[in-house]
């Protein structure tokens, strides 16, 4: 069974792990897709391990550069006021 990639930007990026690794672009799409999947099959544990090792990186960093965390997360609305966008999608 075959794929067809017609995503430029798609194409483009296997193609580019290929290199970077030295790998043929199945083995580069097959270490990708593997990845992504192990990512889902972590257990609770893993991955409860990873979200806290994370957070503590983050705290880490807020504190070595005297940043304030936010109090809360922004609203899509308030992010798309900032990039700009309109109704449209449009700045």
């Amino acid at each position: 069974m075959a794929l067809n990639i017609k995503d430029p930007e798609t194409e483009k990026a296997v193609r580019t792990l290929a290199k970077r690794r030295g790998l043929t672009l199945t083995q580069a799409v097959r270490h990708a897709v593997r990845s992504e999947l192990d990512k889902d099959e972590l257990s609770d544990e893993e991955r409860a391990r990873r979200v806290s090792e994370a957070q503590a990186w983050l705290k880490d960093f807020y504190r070595r550069h005297d940043i304030k965390p936010a109090e809360r997360s922004m609203t899509k609305q308030e992010m798309d006021d900032v990039i700009g966008y309109d109704e449209n999608g449009m700045w």
